[in-house]
């Protein structure tokens, strides 16, 4: 059975939110995106929203899948963020909050739509 489109992408969404939040949760990430270092603080609530954001994603794909194939499409989707996020931060830091932006609005669009 396809999955259908607009749930799968709705949790990539999220997927990509989450990995981009823990990205930004470490020292090296952050100064490259923001030419400084994190406070303590702000690591810790990025790392906090980071793991709500996956537990979320994975919660999402066992409701759409079942937890038999929705684990497989979990790690698929996640597979996917992650080249994202690593090619985000390789070619150009700096667009990493833009697409962090962008991507909270479309995942938020797509989620009501989807009704996950």
């Amino acid at each position: 059975m396809m999955p259908e489109i607009i749930p799968v992408l709705g949790i990539l969404g999220l997927s990509y939110l989450s990995l981009s939040l823990f990205a930004l949760a470490k020292f090296g990430h952050f100064k490259d995106v923001f030419n400084r270092p994190p406070a303590q603080w702000q690591s810790r609530l990025l790392t906090l929203f980071a793991w709500l954001l996956l537990i979320f994603s994975l919660s999402a794909c066992a409701n759409n899948q079942g937890w038999a194939y929705g684990s497989i499409l979990f790690m698929g989707v996640i597979s996917l963020a992650a080249m994202l996020v690593i090619l985000t931060l390789s070619y150009s830091p700096r667009h990493l909050p833009i697409g962090i932006v962008t991507g909270s609005v479309l995942t938020g669009g797509l989620i009501l739509s989807a009704g996950i």
